[in-house]
């Protein structure tokens, strides 16, 4: 089997473990094999690696947790027993995703190897053919929030001139359960307008759901890749704050979208249509009308449910089952990834930032706000700075010993030394310095900038 980064182990042991979430959910979420999600909690379990995870345990001691060294190369697999999965099968609400859990339970404290939940079906289907079987798709309330862009745009011009300045791009959002619609306009679909129309959503009702089920957008997800999509790590960082998971809909797979398609057609035909023929000057003009309408679709009275609304199945269904706010709001961090170079700084925003020099050849990740910049090595935090004005910004404690020493140098410091050497040596320096002033002070300089 193929190893996968910590990062998604931590995220695949946080989502089953806080939100109890399917084995099968954590890899569509996650964009990897289901088989590698039970391998993974399987060795988790194996190798009695705890949760929460200790705070000071990187990403170098969580590999060796979960592949702690082999006496032997060979397993012994527990053989299930197929008779009883067989007979088990014929009960009402039995599937062989329930058996094999029992199996694996079953087996926790055996010195023999499990299978895996794909291994283990392939075996019974060996030892006897079953019919495939399909799961009803159902949302739950408080469950997942769809979020997708419109396809139609709303032109917005300037006032001075008359002229269009740019397309509004229109979010659109639906709980599972209520169908209760929120949208925004936003300046285009870039990373900051796709973070900020998330805090409006979640403002928006009032609290979050377990998890938000977003289109493959490239502002939420940055490798759209049928087998392995990777979810952009800011937008991760905003998931953790709310305390939510996201789950990005399957490609080709219009069932785990439907409810946001629905929205957005709702949006599209009750509000951006009506609004087809007035001018807007401003997004703020723009998202007072989008508000104005929304309220009334939202009360509108479903045409089979005469005397329910989007809004009152929201307030009857959905708002108590969602969890409240954080308590202070989030801050918006961009991520990057730098090898570190034999200076020992790292460019971040066309400035030059240090970490400890022991890191020189490694690959590291960095995020950086408006007011810092933080770097980590295999997850764990290894320098900060707050974002300064000059060009080169140093932590003196990151130089090697050699670099401090130069940097420490200064026309005083010469002096001192050649006064505790004697008379004839501060007067023979006292010349130097005056005879060679600015070549000294370039010198004297060339050292400092290493850690200004």
């Amino acid at each position: 089997m193929i190893r996968i980064c910590m990062r998604k182990i931590r995220e695949a042991f946080r989502l089953k473990f806080e939100f109890k979430h399917s084995n099968a959910t954590i890899a569509r979420t996650l964009g990897i094999g289901e088989t590698t999600v039970e391998e993974y909690l399987g060795r988790a379990r194996r190798n009695h690696v705890p949760w929460p995870l200790p705070e000071d345990m990187d990403d170098q001691q969580l590999e060796h947790a979960l592949y702690p060294p082999r006496e032997s190369s060979w397993e012994e697999f527990l053989t299930p027993d197929f008779e009883r999965i067989h007979r088990e099968l014929q009960r009402k609400g039995v599937t062989l995703r329930l058996l094999w859990e029992e199996y694996t339970d079953s087996a926790a404290d055996s010195p023999y190897t499990i299978y895996g939940y794909s291994a283990f079906c392939k075996l019974f289907k060996e030892w006897k053919a079953t019919d495939q079987t399909w799961m009803i798709q159902t949302h739950k309330a408080g469950e997942n929030t769809f979020i997708d862009y419109a396809g139609l745009k709303v032109p917005v011009f300037n006032l001075a001139t008359g002229q269009k300045e740019f397309d509004a791009e229109i979010f659109v959002s639906a709980l599972g359960a209520s169908s209760y619609t929120f949208c925004l306009a936003t300046r285009s679909q870039k990373l900051e307008d796709w973070i900020e129309a998330h805090k409006k959503m979640c403002q928006f009702y009032g609290g979050v759901t377990e998890c938000w089920v977003p289109d493959n957008l490239k502002s939420g997800v940055t490798k759209a890749d049928r087998y392995e999509p990777e979810i952009n790590q800011t937008y991760l960082d905003l998931s953790h704050h709310y305390g939510v998971s996201v789950i990005p809909a399957r490609a080709r797979r219009p069932q785990d979208k439907s409810r946001v398609e629905g929205a957005v057609y709702l949006v599209e035909t009750h509000i951006l249509a009506p609004l087809r023929d007035r001018k807007f000057f401003s997004l703020e003009e723009l998202n007072a009308a989008l508000q104005e309408l929304l309220a009334e679709v939202n009360r509108q009275p479903f045409q089979k449910m005469p005397g329910s609304s989007r809004y009152s199945q929201y307030l009857e269904l959905e708002q108590p089952l969602l969890k409240p706010l954080p308590e202070f709001p989030w801050e918006l961090f961009h991520w990057g990834t730098a090898t570190v170079g034999s200076h020992y700084h790292v460019m971040v925003e066309g400035k030059a930032y240090s970490v400890p020099y022991g890191f020189v050849g490694k690959r590291i990740d960095f995020r950086h706000n408006e007011r810092t910049v933080e770097f980590f090595y295999h997850g764990k935090p290894i320098a900060a700075h707050a974002l300064g004005q000059n060009a080169i910004v140093t932590n003196p404690h990151h130089c090697p010993e050699k670099h401090r020493h130069q940097a420490e140098i200064s026309p005083e410091t010469i002096r001192e030394s050649a006064l505790q050497i004697g008379k004839e040596t501060l007067e023979w320096v006292e010349s130097a310095l005056s005879d060679s002033s600015l070549h000294i002070k370039q010198r004297i300089n060339s050292g400092k900038n290493r850690i200004e």
